[in-house]
């Protein structure tokens, strides 16, 4: 009995030894399928690093490549750059230079172009002086008529400033002056003295005179759509600026045309010029001789207007007694600019006698 029980212990530990050895053969063998497994996963990922390895590898070679290629265009865009540093620092030197030359050149240019306008405005000024003598030039025919006739007419042609003459005398001497004037605006008044002139010149001297007349209105720039305030505007500051006053040793009346030429004259010659021009301009115009309570005498011009626009002035309100049209009469002061027409120093004059510009 115990010999049966120790052969089934026997018989089974070697039933247990058995399975233990399969057991252990069956994990040995999942062991090594695992193993295999693990290997070929491992060769795999050894292959894929591989591949991986050698794409970088050329990745590298490339990027390599370039780097080289780049490190050699730096060094070349850096001695390009150095180059250029070199020369641009030279070309800004000769900036600086040209720089200098060019603003002392513009102040040199700034200076001779002042010189320029100043020598044009200069010019300017001389080429209208110039147009102003040859305009207001007279001949030497029309000239020696003057003379003539004042020859001729005598005693009617001669100042004579003396309280002892009566009123009739000093119309008399403002009906002449304004015959001067009327020569000079193109009527005859001496025909028997137009006949020398007419045989030498080949034209009347009043023609001569009127058309001398129209060219200084013209140089005045007188328009037909000027107002009349506008025209002796134009007018005085003309006549101010051309011609100055001058006694007369002789005392004789000059007519318009010679006052132009001698570009001087007294305030007879002033009004006998002023009215004349008014007057071809289109304004009535009368020339009236004043006194003083000094015992003075002068001469001014009295125009036939309602009102000098925008500026004060001295007028009479009716000259009817002294033959010039009815309505206001302005006294202009043909020494004075438009805006001193109204200066106190006209009210001292007292109107003695006044000649219209009337042909008769």
């Amino acid at each position: 009995m115990v010999v049966l029980q120790e052969k089934v212990v026997k018989n089974g530990r070697l039933i247990g030894l058995s399975i233990l050895v399969v057991i252990l053969a069956v994990l040995n063998v999942l062991t090594y399928v695992n193993m295999q497994n693990q290997i070929s996963v491992l060769n795999y990922e050894k292959n894929f690093l591989e591949r991986k390895l050698d794409m970088l590898q050329i990745s590298y070679n490339e990027l390599n490549s370039s780097f080289n290629t780049l490190y050699a265009r730096y060094f070349e865009l850096l001695n390009q750059y150095e180059n250029l540093s070199r020369d641009y620092i030279t070309l800004y030197s000769r900036y600086e230079d040209l720089n200098g030359r060019y603003i002392t050149l513009q102040v040199s240019y700034q200076n001779l172009q002042s010189n320029f306008n100043s020598l044009m405005k200069s010019y300017d000024s001389l080429q209208i002086e110039l147009e102003v003598e040859k305009t207001l030039q007279i001949g030497n025919s029309l000239e020696s008529y003057y003379d003539y006739l004042r020859q001729e007419l005598g005693f009617e042609g001669v100042k004579h400033w003396s309280s002892t003459y009566t009123e009739s005398y000093w119309q008399m001497e403002a009906d002449f002056a304004a015959k001067l004037a009327l020569h000079d605006l193109g009527f005859s008044y001496w025909p028997d003295l137009e006949k020398n002139y007419y045989e030498i010149v080949g034209e009347y001297s009043y023609d001569t005179a009127k058309r001398k007349i129209d060219q200084v209105i013209a140089l005045i720039g007188i328009k037909t759509y000027d107002t009349p305030t506008e025209k002796i505007k134009k007018t005085l500051s003309f006549i101010n600026q051309y011609i100055h006053y001058e006694n007369d040793i002789d005392d004789i009346f000059l007519a318009p045309v010679e006052t132009l030429a001698y570009r001087s004259g007294d305030c007879e010659d002033f009004s006998i010029l002023v009215a004349t021009l008014l007057e071809a301009e289109g304004i009535d115009s009368a020339i009236g001789f004043f006194t003083n309570g000094n015992g003075e005498y002068h001469a001014m011009v009295l125009v036939h207007l309602e009102e000098l626009t925008g500026f004060s002035y001295h007028y009479f309100s009716d000259l009817t007694n002294l033959g010039l049209k009815e309505g206001k009469w302005i006294v202009i002061e043909p020494q004075r600019t438009i805006d001193q027409q109204g200066d106190e120093w006209i009210e001292q004059w007292t109107l003695l006698v006044a000649a219209p510009l009337n042909p008769s």
